[in-house]
């Protein structure tokens, strides 16, 4: 490097030294070649530039400069017992036979790198203006100092040339590290002192300089199979698997990648390296290779049923393992030939099958916990969390949580965000089951906590993430969210992972929320955009079918919602349900159960007055299988058939602990759900001025009203119509016939058209036609 400026600090430093050997030992950059030509001009006399040592002489100081890359020749013994004296400037990795030995006399003194750094008050006296904008782009390092407008290109070329390519894989490493973690400090590697200011940091405008130089030495270091096994195992032991297993696979080294692999988690790497990373890992192992290990089909099976596949997770288990892999009974056989780790990776994969558990199997599942070690964290995290779907399927909430704090624990024990994320994201899902908004939030807040802290980009929990709070604000009274994300978020959504329980709290949530305030039209094109999605699986057809009868039910389209319910084959039809037999307080099922649910609220409209009904809605509430948002509806419908009973006082007594429980758990959404009945029990003067007494129920029914999910005033109410009317217009609008009204209603069909003259002569209405055509343009149907 050409001289650049008197420097006195390192000048007079140099000169000051009583070792009759100084060595300059720093990088090119650093001004060596400048203060031997300092030196050099002080004493008189020439710079002896090549890799024999200069000849001595006496009374005479010899300056030597060791070419780079050079192996020089040893120190002459003159030097060494101080007869005289020398100024050396050589590089770190030139190394100078005999200097150990001086320095150990204590006859040579090394020059510290950082002290070459120009520091503030020598650019203060050095540079007229701009100290600061100097200091702060050169990090003190002469080259870019004294060199402004030396160009990006060419520093990237010097730092490549003259820094890197020397430099021990392992140290490359260290740096690329340094690098992408912002952590770690170059002043543990000689070679890279000088970029360092005296405060340690990084200096920030050679930054990327420094990265494209290093690709590009470790992309060529890396064409030699005995560096690149180097750099690699040098990641694997800085913590850096993806970048070890990369490097292995592209020098065909996939034994040792998957050594590697295996080592960093095996399947469990997704959850600390992001869904990018894991397939890229994976997509690097030859498939002919990949089938041939437990390890990798497995986390194969893991990436198909991220990617909601889970078909293809079958076929590779089936292709790896043979047709018993897909056996659930075969896998947890107390004979089973299936390792632990492929039996606990099973049991995971039922979850997304919706496989129903008998307790048998339930009991054979937990047995396989206790062959994990207790340390093993992520395997015992993983079962607990498994089996935590299960209870939640199954309405068994205090086992949901006791599963999900020990989930929890040992997923904080792996340090494991990603995974407690998913933990708390289920509890959350819990608390909105149970109808508890407010502790729905808090484990929100939590999931959303374990989210920050993933160190990658993971787009489909940050999808999950957003529904669990859209879903939380929309039972308190906002809808605004969920509308949001229904319309920007969905399609991505419903392509990714999703678990059974998740699927029902998408699709309860998403069709309920755009049947309230879109149109019915929206939301059961949302049910049959899931449709096709799920269309393999029975259990996800059934959930999907009893919501669309719900959102018929809701917008007063009656007749087609109890064909829609007629249609779900299942041993629950609407003979089973009015039979009274006592079965409904022990189903189990969560579809069995739901339709139950629907039937029974299809004849409390239609049939209000029906003997044994309101035995038959508790019957079913006692069920302890039941959420309490089940349960909550279940008690507006005999809240509703006591005031079809003439029974304000129950009415009112039932609906004053809805309100109030509703108001303690932050929740209004299960009440929206039943408005069709709530808004003929508010509006009548006894009930709802006996309500209005209570500040808090006061409080909720005026944010129904203002979110949209309550009128004013009933359908009937405001055309004059009797209930009995309007319940009849509802049911031609549907295209129901007088025979099949009186047969629901319990009529004649003398009767039926009575009703039906009346609705005429209040609608001014002709004919059936203009009378259907009249509700519609009324709100009476949607």
């Amino acid at each position: 490097m050409q001289h650049l400026v008197h420097r006195p600090r390192v000048f007079d430093a140099l000169l000051a030294r009583r070792e009759p050997i100084v060595v300059l030992d720093a990088p090119a950059g650093m001004g060596k070649t400048s203060a031997l030509n300092e030196i050099a001009a002080h004493f008189g006399a020439e710079i002896h530039a090549d890799e024999t040592a200069p000849a001595w002489r006496p009374d005479q100081v010899c300056i030597w400069d060791i070419p780079p890359h050079g192996k020089p020749a040893a120190l002459p013994e003159a030097f060494l017992s101080a007869r005289a004296r020398i100024f050396i400037a050589k590089r770190p990795d030139t190394l100078l036979p005999g200097l150990s030995r001086a320095i150990a006399y204590g006859q040579a003194y090394v020059v510290d790198q950082a002290f070459l750094l120009i520091d503030q008050h020598e650019a203060t006296e050095i540079f007229a203006e701009g100290v600061a904008e100097i200091m702060h782009a050169s990090g003190g390092w002469p080259l870019i100092a004294f060199n402004p407008t030396l160009s990006a290109e060419r520093l990237s070329a010097f730092l490549e040339s003259e820094l890197l390519q020397s430099a021990p894989p392992e140290v490359l490493v260290d740096l690329r590290i340094v690098l992408d973690t912002g952590k770690g400090d170059f002043r543990e590697q000689s070679h890279f002192l000088p970029l360092v200011a005296e405060n340690g940091l990084r200096v920030k405008a050679i930054a990327s300089e420094i990265d494209r130089a290093l690709d590009a030495v470790i992309a060529e270091r890396i064409k030699v199979l005995a560096d690149a096994k180097a750099i690699a195992d040098s990641f694997a032991g800085h913590g850096n698997p993806i970048r070890a297993i990369e490097i292995f696979q592209r020098i065909g080294l996939y034994d040792n990648a998957l050594k590697v692999f295996t080592e960093a988690k095996g399947i469990f790497l997704l959850y600390f390296h992001g869904p990018e990373a894991y397939d890229r890992i994976l997509a690097g192992f030859p498939r002919s290779y990949a089938l041939q290990s437990e390890v990798l089909v497995l986390a194969l099976a893991l990436q198909a049923l991220k990617l909601g596949d889970v078909s293809r997770a079958r076929r590779l288990l089936a292709d790896r393992f043979g047709d018993l892999a897909n056996d659930p009974e075969a896998v947890f056989a107390q004979n089973a030939v299936f390792s632990r780790e492929f039996r606990a990776f099973r049991l995971l994969m039922l979850i997304y099958e919706d496989y129903f558990f008998s307790e048998k199997l339930l009991e054979t599942c937990f047995a396989l916990v206790a062959e994990f070690p207790l340390d093993d964290h992520l395997f015992r995290g993983s079962f607990y969390n498994s089996v935590l779907e299960f209870y939640i399927r199954n309405r068994r909430f205090a086992e949901a949580e006791e599963v999900a704090q020990r989930a929890m624990h040992h997923y904080e024990r792996a340090n494991a965000p990603m995974l407690c994320f998913y933990v708390s994201l289920h509890q959350a899902l819990i608390r909105l089951l149970m109808g508890d908004a407010l502790a729905a939030r808090k484990h929100s807040l939590r999931a959303a906590e374990s989210l920050r802290e993933l160190p990658f980009e993971s787009r489909n929990d940050q999808r999950l993430q957003l529904l669990l709070e859209a879903c939380v604000e929309y039972e308190t009274g906002r809808a605004e969210p969920l509308a949001r994300f229904l319309s920007l978020e969905i399609d991505d959504f419903s392509h990714s992972e999703i678990w059974p329980s998740l699927l029902e709290f998408a699709l309860h949530y998403g069709s309920q929320a755009l049947g309230d305030h879109f149109s019915t039209i929206a939301a059961r094109s949302f049910l049959d955009r899931w449709r096709v999605y799920q269309v393999s699986n029975r259990q996800f057809q059934a959930m999907i079918e009893i919501r669309e009868a719900a959102i018929l039910q809701n917008a007063n389209r009656w007749q087609e919602a109890s064909q829609c319910l007629a249609a779900i084959t299942s041993r629950v039809d609407r003979n089973r349900v009015v039979s009274n037999d006592g079965e409904l307080v022990h189903l189990h099922d969560r579809d069995e159960i739901a339709l139950a649910l629907a039937w029974l609220r299809q004849i409390t409209y239609e049939q209000p007055a029906r003997p044994g009904l309101d035995d038959l809605i508790e019957g079913i509430i006692g069920n302890l299988h039941l959420t309490d948002r089940q349960r909550l509806s279940g008690q507006i419908w005999l809240a509703y058939i006591a005031k079809r009973q003439r029974n304000l006082t129950r009415a009112r007594a039932i609906l004053q602990k809805i309100f109030e429980d509703c108001a303690r758990l932050g929740a209004i959404a299960p009440l929206s759900e039943e408005r069709v009945f709530l808004e003929e029990l508010i509006d009548n003067q006894r009930i709802g001025g006996f309500l209005a007494t209570s500040l808090p129920i006061r409080q909720i029914i005026r944010k129904l009203r203002d979110s949209g999910r309550l009128s004013s005033r009933s359908a009937g109410g405001r055309n004059d119509l009797s209930r009995r009317e309007s319940k009849i217009l509802l049911m031609i609008s549907e295209g129901a016939a007088n025979k099949f009204i009186a047969s629901t209603l319990g009529l004649s069909e003398a009767t039926v058209k009575f009703h039906l003259g009346n609705v005429y002569r209040k609608l001014g209405c002709r004919n059936r036609q203009e009378a259907i055509s009249a509700a519609r343009a009324l709100g009476f149907v949607s």
